[in-house]
């Protein structure tokens, strides 16, 4: 697992040098995402992105979901089934359903052999390359980047900070001890909330999903206002919250309500808070540096546990069943 994360500079660069010359999707009235575990974070964070890029409707929907429900998807719109293997079950019976309905399709895979690949109208593949570990991480990382580029293309715009990420993720493992600390910490508990608004929030879903499938601590996510709704009951002095506080895209009015619903939390029900957040300036790119960190924080507490991370228990890479 941390031999994944640390190729994922490499994967990145690959990957925005080959987009130069990418199939483009459409143009569409409202953009539908299907998608299962990690990936549907990674569109849950990039929804943020297309939409203020774009200014199209972004829905992300659990593939499993879409396949089954009376979605109201036309042929003006765009839909994208996200996976990494090509062929998760639930994302292509999603796929099948948004073809009958007219939709356009454009896939996002890590295998451009896949099915879901060749059954959508265009694509764009991730590069990822193998991964070793069932874990996602680097592929991760790639579909969130491949989602920005998706955003940029419909909004007829140009980022130039995004060819930043690569050098940005390798500085930033470089100092990976930073979460040593923090792993030896949250190791020692059987439930952990992680917290956030807007981009982390779906950050703090990947994050907790990282730390389940790798430590099999029970750690859960909320948004953090949402959380004040009644779920801050189950908090004490001995439950952890992880509270990610980093500056992201889009965020001028949810960092200040982070901050505040973070220490009302502290003041109300006084649990272990540890404000997980780094220093990157470009609101853009800190996605991605949180990414890696939480990615790095969920390797270390389960190697510190002892546990399979690159074959965690009852896990397999490609999920076969609906």
């Amino acid at each position: 697992m941390l031999n994944d994360i640390k190729e994922t500079p490499k994967v990145l660069e690959t990957l925005l040098h080959n987009n130069q010359t990418e199939q483009k999707p459409p143009s569409a009235d409202k953009i539908y995402i299907a998608a299962s575990g990690s990936s549907r974070n990674a569109a849950n964070i990039a929804k943020y992105f297309i939409e203020k890029t774009a200014n199209v409707p972004v829905i992300v929907d659990f593939a499993g979901e879409f396949a089954h429900r009376g979605v109201a998807i036309t042929k003006n719109d765009l839909f994208v089934p996200l996976s990494q293997s090509g062929e998760t079950a639930d994302v292509l019976a999603a796929l099948k359903k948004a073809k009958s309905a007219g939709a356009r399709t454009f896939a996002v895979t890590n295998n451009e052999n896949s099915t879901i690949h060749k059954l959508s109208d265009a694509g764009m593949p991730v590069y990822a390359g193998e991964e070793k570990s069932i874990p996602s991480t680097k592929s991760f990382t790639c579909q969130l980047m491949c989602l920005y580029l998706l955003g940029l293309h419909l909004g007829n715009k140009y980022e130039p900070v995004l060819r930043e990420v690569p050098e940005k993720i390798s500085g930033f493992i470089e100092t990976e001890d930073k979460t040593d600390g923090i792993a030896a910490e949250i190791k020692e508990y059987k439930n952990i909330i992680l917290l956030g608004r807007g981009q982390n929030h779906a950050l703090a879903e990947e994050g907790a999903l990282k730390i389940k499938e790798t430590s099999y601590i029970n750690a859960a996510s909320y948004p953090a206002g949402e959380f004040m709704h009644g779920h801050l009951a189950v908090l004490d002095s001995e439950f952890p919250v992880i509270s990610i506080l980093s500056r992201c895209f889009d965020d001028a009015e949810n960092y200040g309500l982070a901050i505040k619903n973070t220490r009302d939390i502290r003041q109300k029900r006084n649990p272990r808070i540890i404000e997980l957040l780094h220093s990157e300036e470009n609101k853009i790119i800190a996605p991605f540096i949180t990414a890696v960190m939480l990615q790095l924080l969920a390797y270390k507490t389960a190697m510190l546990l002892g546990r399979d991370v690159n074959r965690p228990r009852g896990l397999k890479k490609t999920v076969e069943s609906e």
